[in-house]
């Protein structure tokens, strides 16, 4: 087990030398995501998932015949991660691949009724998670987070495109 998460003062409660306020935003969703992680795993425990597998599970559910590496791209994994995490929930009868439909190469991924079962009681405890969220945050507030988080990862990641670029 890890050790607890230490706790953090608000950004005003600091002195300006420690942290400017890009870096703070930073690191508070470094401590989200982590603490998100942690509790989707152990509210996950008992069907012997983690939050990262149960994202993959969801996805597929929603857009069946991804190949493995289309997957990984949608849950922002490396192809050999997912490959261990499909070949996980294959062998515990969720998941299965067969021909994809639109390529003699490719094989497509698809959730079984047994994974779509797992995944509605799995969905409960999940739900969780978002209602402490929702607790602390209204939809509105919880809507120009995202937005503003997501166009952050977008400029973000131009700009590293944009390196890879001239690096070469």
């Amino acid at each position: 087990m890890t050790d607890p998460l230490p706790p953090v003062e608000p950004l005003d409660a600091r002195r300006a030398t420690d942290m400017d306020e890009a870096s703070s935003l930073i690191d508070a969703v470094f401590r989200l995501e982590r603490a998100v992680t942690r509790i989707g795993n152990a509210r996950l425990r008992p069907w012997g998932m983690t939050l990262s597998s149960y994202t993959a599970l969801r996805i597929l559910a929603r857009q069946p015949h991804l190949t493995l590496a289309q997957l990984a791209r949608r849950c922002y994994a490396r192809p050999q991660t997912m490959t261990r995490m499909v070949t996980q929930l294959e062998s515990r009868g969720l998941v299965e691949r067969s021909a994809h439909p639109e390529s003699e190469r490719a094989l497509s991924l698809r959730v079984t009724d047994e994974g779509l079962a797992a995944l509605r009681e799995m969905g409960v405890e999940v739900l969780k998670v978002s209602d402490t969220l929702n607790s602390l945050l209204d939809r509105e507030a919880i809507a120009a987070t995202d937005r503003q988080l997501r166009q952050a990862a977008q400029v973000v990641e131009k700009e590293v495109k944009e390196m890879g670029q001239t690096a070469g």
